[in-house]
């Protein structure tokens, strides 16, 4: 989906099996997550993942505008930056990265999830 808030305002209720919305530590970025985030709780179950944080400060704040929402951490890592720049994934550059790290763990926890919505479907 593209960044902003108009497009999660025009889903409707169980058009979705997760959002995701990816806050940056900066105060436009936390203030646009925050309310992404309000609009996006009556759809469906919202993880906020913390982008690029430098430090402790910047998880907080991310943490105390968005209370309530399962948070997902992915520091700055220099490994993501220069696989954007080199058009490659970065697990294939550094699978112990930190920031590649987080992200294989978000990526597990979405299989999870969505798993875990298949098989209440099926009943």
């Amino acid at each position: 989906m593209e960044a902003g808030l108009g497009t999660v305002s025009r889903i409707g209720p169980g058009q979705l099996d997760a959002v995701l919305v990816v806050a940056e530590p900066s105060a436009k970025g936390i203030d646009v997550a925050r309310r992404a985030a309000q609009i996006a709780a009556s759809r469906a179950p919202v993880i906020v993942v913390a982008n690029r944080l430098r430090d402790e400060a910047d998880l907080a704040a991310i943490r105390a505008a968005t209370d309530g929402h399962e948070l997902s951490a992915v520091p700055e890592e220099p490994v993501i930056l220069r696989a954007d720049r080199e058009g490659l994934a970065p697990i294939d550059l550094d699978p112990e990265a930190p920031g590649v790290k987080a992200l294989l763990g978000l990526a597990d926890r979405l299989a999870d999830m969505l798993d875990s919505n298949e098989a209440g479907r099926r009943g």
